[in-house]
């Protein structure tokens, strides 16, 4: 008796977990994770194409530095000879003849040519490195200027729905004052048109809305991802650094900048071999072998010390051709540090500027509010016109449209001064 109930206590315990674990057939289905700006930065970072082609360019580079290190160990090889020729004494007759030998071949030195390539391609590993970043920071601001641009998308939708819902009651309330005869027909005709308007508005603004996941998606790295709810990130943060203060900071972090001086460091180096061609090169030549047809060891060993006396009139040019090389790539850093300078300016300054254009807009929106209500009190009571109130709704509609889009454009700013300053992962001016 009382094992039957404890396997009916046991019974109920795990129908209660399964009813937690298995939804039923009728149940809702669980709702999407929600997109947070993080996560789509860990998606594009795991995921995105021009992140994954700077990750093969540094593998590439490092097979080269393997290589140029490579120098310092000798090679050995195998060599084995079969000759079949005539008896000296015997014409007739043959003999034949075996060989064996092993070979090593060993440059000891070449008075830092060796070293200096190794030099010279470290420095272009880098380089690389930091073009990597250069490209991970790239993808971080397109994700989040994809991002902001989808949650402006949806900001406008909200408007569009809430300015049809508006216009919708108008065109009841004008129908209704037409019955009763207080309005005339205009009055319908008037509104149904500013409806009608509306809602063509808000199909824009719902295809604006699927846009904006098709470029998210994009920045993101991937062609398929189910759309989902996004987390809305709407906290601006004003600038509180001075223009001075961050370009300085832009000048000592930028990835550029860093991978140009890298790219400066190796081509140095490719000068200093350039100017070694004419110093010699010193190496061991060895061979240990056995000839069969005599049963004699071969075995020898030499240094050998190669001297350019006449390279054909190529040592010159090549360095020439360095230096020069060099002289570009000074010039690319200088380019650079204008670029980055005017990039951090127009950024700083649209900051502001968007900071500014908020405070404006949320005044213009609280005037564009006041007004509908006015108007809309006036058109109940039968003293204000069909023109007044559908006027207002276009000049309300238009006030909340003008703060979203500053709200969102000072976040892209946001986003754009920290690229410029080169903050990869955090704003914080």
């Amino acid at each position: 008796m009382q094992c039957r109930k404890n396997c009916a206590v046991l019974l109920w315990i795990g129908v209660i977990v399964l009813s937690w674990l298995v939804p039923t057939a009728g149940g809702q289905q669980a709702e999407p994770k929600m997109l947070t700006l993080q996560q789509a930065e860990s998606i594009a970072l795991e995921n995105h194409p021009g992140i994954r082609g700077a990750d093969e360019r540094i593998k590439v580079q490092e097979a080269s530095v393997e290589k140029a290190r490579a120098g310092y160990y000798p090679t050995l090889g195998a060599k084995g000879t079969y000759e079949n020729k005539p008896w000296p004494a015997t014409p007739r007759a043959e003999q034949n003849f075996y060989k064996t030998t092993g070979e090593v071949d060993w440059l000891l030195t070449d008075f830092g040519r060796r070293e200096g390539t190794i030099r010279r391609e470290e420095g272009t590993l880098e380089a690389r490195r930091f073009a990597r970043r250069t490209s991970l920071e790239e993808v971080v601001f397109g994700v989040r200027r994809a991002f902001f641009d989808y949650l402006r998308a949806e900001a406008l939708v909200r408007v569009e729905q809430d300015t049809v819902k508006d216009r919708q009651t108008l065109v009841r309330q004008a129908r209704g004052f037409f019955d009763v005869g207080t309005r005339p027909k205009i009055d319908v005709a008037r509104a149904e048109a500013s409806l009608f308007a509306a809602e063509a508005g808000l199909i824009a603004a719902q295809n604006g809305v699927r846009i904006a996941w098709a470029r998210l998606k994009n920045a993101m790295g991937v062609t398929r991802f189910e759309e989902r709810p996004v987390a809305a990130d709407v906290v601006v943060h004003p600038a509180t650094m001075s223009l001075e203060a961050a370009v300085k900071a832009a000048f000592e972090s930028r990835a550029e900048l860093k991978e140009v001086q890298a790219r400066l460091a190796a081509q140095q180096e490719a000068i200093d071999v350039a100017k070694l061609g004419r110093m010699p090169r010193l190496r061991f030549d060895g061979q240990y072998g056995e000839s069969w047809h005599n049963d004699q060891d071969i075995a020898s060993s030499m240094l050998i010390l190669d001297i350019p006396l006449f390279a054909g009139f190529t040592v010159k040019p090549e360095i020439e051709k360095n230096v020069r090389d060099y002289a570009v790539i000074k010039a690319q850093r200088e380019e650079q540090r204008q670029r980055i300078a005017l990039e951090v300016e127009e950024s700083y300054l649209n900051l502001l500027e968007a900071g500014e254009r908020i405070k404006a807009n949320e005044a213009q929106k609280r005037s564009a509010k006041e007004n509908l209500d006015l108007a809309n009190g006036r058109y109940q009571v039968g003293v204000g016109s069909i023109i007044e109130i559908t006027e207002a709704q276009v000049i309300n509609t238009r006030a909340q449209t003008d703060h979203i889009r500053s709200v969102y454009d000072h976040k892209v700013a946001e986003a754009r001064l920290a690229r410029a300053m080169g903050q990869g992962s955090t704003f914080n001016p």
